[in-house]
């Protein structure tokens, strides 16, 4: 007699054993709470981003920083008209070339993006409460492992451009 076979009762007390069911449950909730976290600043994950980039790269202009974060030209507009208009972030004329325009932080933009830093840095504590320090550490080794195999934009997040 043939055995028959079984596909098992979905458990809601225990998360499947998959890879990617677990990296997409756990960035979804993940994505959410850092979001709820930065929301009395004003800004959201891709503001916190961009804010990032720009003040790594002071002064570069708006297409170049499309470009190295694979965002469409029309969406980078967007995202940075917001960041103007909310006063975090200013255009100025490359001195060389007046039809340039690099990107730079505002005094505010760096007071908001000192303080977005600090509520990653508390997020990401809490995130990884139950684990210790080593077992983080090759969480994120084994992570970027799984990453180089599915992404070029290893610092960005796929969302940015949407």
């Amino acid at each position: 007699m043939e055995e028959e076979l079984r596909i098992e009762e979905p458990a809601v007390e225990r998360a499947p054993r998959s890879v990617g069911f677990l990296i997409s449950q756990l960035g979804f909730f993940s994505s959410r709470r850092f979001t709820e976290a930065l929301e009395p600043l004003g800004i959201g994950p891709r503001d916190f981003l961009l804010m990032r980039f720009v003040d790594a790269s002071d002064g570069q202009s708006q297409h170049a920083l499309a470009e190295r974060l694979g965002i469409p030209p029309s969406r980078m507009v967007a995202l940075v008209d917001r960041l103007e208009e909310m006063g975090l972030v200013e255009r100025r004329a490359d001195p060389e070339d007046r039809r340039v325009r690099g990107l730079f932080l505002t005094r505010r933009g760096r007071t908001v993006l000192e303080k977005a830093g600090k509520i990653a840095i508390d997020y990401e504590t809490q995130l990884c409460a139950g684990i210790n320090r080593e077992e983080r550490e090759q969480l994120i080794d084994l992570l970027q492992r799984l990453q180089v195999t599915q992404t070029d934009l290893r610092g960005v997040h796929p969302g940015m451009g949407e």
